[in-house]
C-alpha cells in the first residue's frame, strides 16, 4: 500500500447534511502581536490612542493591528491558512497524502517532495476534505477572532522599533533606510471567535485540538513578523456543539469535563490516521 491507500473517514457530502458542529475558541496574546492593517486611517487612529511623539522622519507607525469597529481583528481566511498548513505539514510527514496545489508548482512543475499531485475534485485528501480548494466548497468555515477588549486598552504603550539589517549598507545608514516602529497588540489579550463544520469527523476535530495542544508550547503564531518575536499566541476550545439538521436544533453541548473527554477520543481517531501513514 501507499500513501494514497492510507484511509479516513469520509465526509457525508454537501448534498446531504447529516450534522452541523460549532467550536468556540479563544485566543490569548504570548508575544506581541499584529495583524498588518495597511490603511493609513488605521494607523491615523492607533497613533492618536498612543499619543506618542514618534522619532524624527515618522509621521505614522509603519504597522499596526488590522481593526473593525473597535476590537482588533485576525481574518478567518488567515486563521483558516494557519491551521491548513499545521495539519497539511503534519499528515505529510507522517505520510498521509496530501495533495500540492497545481498553481503553487505550476503546469510543467512538480508538487514538493512528500506531497501528492493536485487531488480531483471527486477524490480529495483528508485536508482538500476539509478545507477545500480554489475549485471546491471546504466543510470547516472560519470566524473573524475579534480582540474581547476594545482597542485602545490592548495596544503596547509604546511603539518597538525594528531595523531590519542588509548587507550592502551599515547599520548606521540601515537606520535612516530600514527604521520601522510596530505598533503591536500587547500580550494578555483575549480574542475570540469559532469554527462551524459541515459533517465533520472525530478526525479533523481531533486535529483542531492538535493544534491546540501545539499552541500551548508556543508553536503556533499568528499575524506579521513571526520570525521576530511577534505572534505567538495560545488557543483554547471552549465548547463544542452538534446540530441535527432533520429537524434543525441543538443535539449535543460538550463543555466542561465533557468536552474534555471528548476532545481526547477525537484525537485519539486522528492520531490513529497519523499512525496508519506510518505503517505505510
Amino acid at each position: 500500500m501507499g500513501e494514497q491507500d492510507v484511509e479516513f473517514v469520509k465526509m457525508e457530502g454537501f448534498h446531504r447534511l447529516s450534522s452541523l458542529w460549532k467550536i468556540d475558541y479563544r485566543v490569548v496574546t504570548v508575544e506581541p502581536f499584529l495583524t498588518q492593517a495597511v490603511t493609513e486611517e488605521t494607523k491615523e487612529l492607533v497613533d492618536t490612542i498612543l499619543g506618542r511623539s514618534l522619532p524624527k522622519g515618522k509621521d505614522l507607525p509603519d504597522a499596526v493591528p488590522l481593526v473593525i469597529g473597535d476590537r482588533a481583528v485576525v481574518t478567518g481566511n488567515a486563521v483558516k491558512g494557519i491551521f491548513r498548513h499545521i495539519i497539511s505539514s503534519q499528515l505529510t510527514e507522517a505520510g498521509v497524502s496530501v495533495c500540492s496545489q497545481r498553481v503553487k508548482y505550476g503546469e510543467k512543475g512538480s508538487p514538493p517532495s512528500g506531497r501528492a499531485p493536485e487531488c480531483a475534485p471527486d477524490k480529495p485528501c483528508f485536508v482538500c476534505t476539509w478545507f477545500g480548494t480554489a475549485s471546491r466548497q471546504g466543510a470547516l468555515y472560519f470566524s473573524m477572532l475579534r480582540s474581547v477588549e476594545g482597542v485602545e486598552r490592548i495596544l503596547v504603550s509604546d511603539p518597538i522599533p525594528l531595523i531590519a539589517l542588509r548587507d550592502d549598507y551599515r547599520a548606521i545608514e540601515a537606520k535612516a533606510r530600514a527604521f520601522m516602529l510596530l505598533a503591536p497588540v500587547k500580550e494578555g489579550v483575549e480574542f475570540r471567535g469559532w469554527i462551524k463544520g459541515e459533517n465533520l469527523s472525530e478526525e479533523i476535530i481531533g486535529a483542531i485540538k492538535e493544534i491546540q495542544d501545539m499552541s500551548e508550547k508556543g508553536f503556533v503564531h499568528f499575524g506579521g513578523f513571526k520570525t521576530r518575536g511577534f505572534g505567538t499566541i495560545r488557543m483554547q476550545i471552549l465548547k463544542v456543539e452538534r446540530y441535527r439538521t432533520v429537524p434543525f436544533g441543538l443535539e449535543r453541548t460538550y463543555e466542561g469535563d465533557e468536552l474534555q473527554g471528548f476532545l481526547k477520543d477525537c484525537q485519539g481517531k486522528y492520531h490513529g490516521l497519523l499512525s496508519r501513514g506510518k505503517k505505510q
